[in-house]
């Protein structure tokens, strides 16, 4: 288990009074157009959790597809009851983090993870990181080594990283995997924040506000989607937002101390 060198390892605190925590988990599966990859991402949920003993839920947000997504989802609850998994759909394309925030609240898990509704996480990886259920408030999962991924999305990766761990005063390996979290802590904690760095806003404020990690490294192959370059404008933009706010945010512990 890691720390912030300053910050002293605490026990887990409680869940707020009236914050359901009446299962183990609770999974957000986030889909835009996945009608058909969303059945193949719910069958490895099924399969990683049958392998960990945990009780769960999923819950799958249609987030304004214009394709057969909720559609898809709903026939799936209905030919397989065995499963917890309810359907959400926004009411327009309201984007990944608003509902990565939004699904916290509808959730009644202690823990909370998002698992992309493309099945892009094989079921072993998502084995190991839910393994570690319990040993610190946030599981943070890395790749020591990503075969398929461009020497120049790999340099941009690592600069971001680098630039977040110094803007924030941490050293994290990596920021955009999905993380395990305390649910409450999302509630509490996660910004609506648009876009690309969503993830390394409310994990820098956990540790700001002394959450402990632990960072699980996995096996991983990088896979290129064809829904556009990252490197846009608007990413740009929702990213160099992000790493003020973590400046401004450490600026202020510095000021005003923890």
């Amino acid at each position: 288990m890691n720390t912030h060198p300053s910050f002293p390892q605490r026990d887990q605190e409680p869940a707020p009074a009236g914050v359901r925590e009446e299962i183990d988990l609770t999974i957000f599966i986030p889909c835009f157009n996945e009608e058909s990859r969303v059945v193949p991402t719910l069958e490895t949920v099924r399969a990683a959790l049958g392998e960990l003993g945990l009780s769960y839920e999923v819950i799958a947000v249609d987030d304004g597809s214009t394709d057969r997504t909720a559609e898809v989802i709903a026939e799936f609850c209905r030919a397989n009851p065995d499963m917890p998994v309810r359907l959400h759909k926004n009411p327009r394309n309201l984007g990944l983090s608003r509902s990565f925030v939004d699904t916290a609240f509808r959730g009644r898990g202690r823990y909370y993870r998002l698992v992309c509704g493309d099945n892009v996480e094989p079921k072993d990886s998502m084995v190991k990181i839910l393994s570690a259920i319990g040993k610190a408030d946030i599981i943070i999962p890395y790749y020591p080594v990503l075969p398929g991924k461009s020497a120049s999305r790999k340099f941009i990766s690592r600069l971001y990283t680098r630039i977040v761990d110094l803007l924030g005063g941490y050293k994290i390996n990596y920021y955009n995997g999905c993380a395990l979290y305390r649910r409450f802590h999302v509630m509490r904690w996660a910004s609506y924040n648009y876009g690309f760095g969503f993830q390394a806003h409310l994990i820098t404020t956990l540790l700001d506000e002394h959450a402990t990690y632990v960072q699980v490294p996995l096996e991983g192959f990088h896979l290129t989607k064809d829904r556009g370059s990252p490197l846009n404008t608007r990413n740009f933009l929702s990213t160099g937002h992000t790493l003020w706010e973590i400046f401004i945010r450490r600026l202020r512990r510095t000021i005003y101390g923890n």
